[in-house]
């Protein structure tokens, strides 16, 4: 018997570095997706990688060429789901490199998650003229995703200073 509950694809985007895989990561380890097990690996890799961190993003990125390089290249997928929905997470990647990989997923979506990364540098690159923030979110909507979220990752860094001018 088929599944009634609604189904939706959630596509993060946003420009390299700003914790897509991380978030995504975060969030399977909340629903409960992740085993003790797991973790502990992903914890042990990402130590003897020098990324104690990243082990939290390693959920996501799962092939050896994204774990060494610290960046998605492909759309990693996972599923969750609650008692009322079933979701698929689309983790693309941020590196201008791999847009065409980026289009892939986010032209899956239903809804997509723009993640800026606010430590000082990451969030002016972000938006240079060669940024994929903005050109993320440009994307997403020429491909159709009309609900984006806006999420502002890494606010607990230093460099931050939080202010409204900013």
């Amino acid at each position: 018997m088929a599944d009634a509950r609604e189904h939706l694809n959630v596509v993060f985007i946003g420009h390299v570095d700003a914790g897509k895989s991380t978030l995504s990561g975060q969030i399977l380890l909340s629903t409960g997706q992740v085993d003790e097990r797991t973790i502990e690996k992903y914890e042990k890799e990402a130590k003897e990688k020098n990324r104690e961190s990243w082990w939290v993003a390693f959920i996501m990125d799962t092939n050896e060429e994204e774990r060494a390089k610290g960046k998605t290249v492909e759309v990693g997928r996972a599923h969750f789901q609650t008692e009322k929905k079933r979701y698929t997470i689309l983790d693309a990647p941020g590196h201008k490199s791999y847009v065409p990989n980026m289009i892939a997923g986010a032209a899956q979506a239903d809804v997509g998650i723009l993640v800026i990364s606010a430590r000082r540098g990451e969030f002016e690159a972000g938006f240079d003229r060669s940024g994929q923030t903005r050109e993320h979110a440009t994307l997403a909507k020429t491909l159709g995703v009309r609900k984006l979220i806006i999420a502002v990752n890494k606010m607990d860094e230093e460099t931050v200073n939080w202010a409204e001018e900013r």
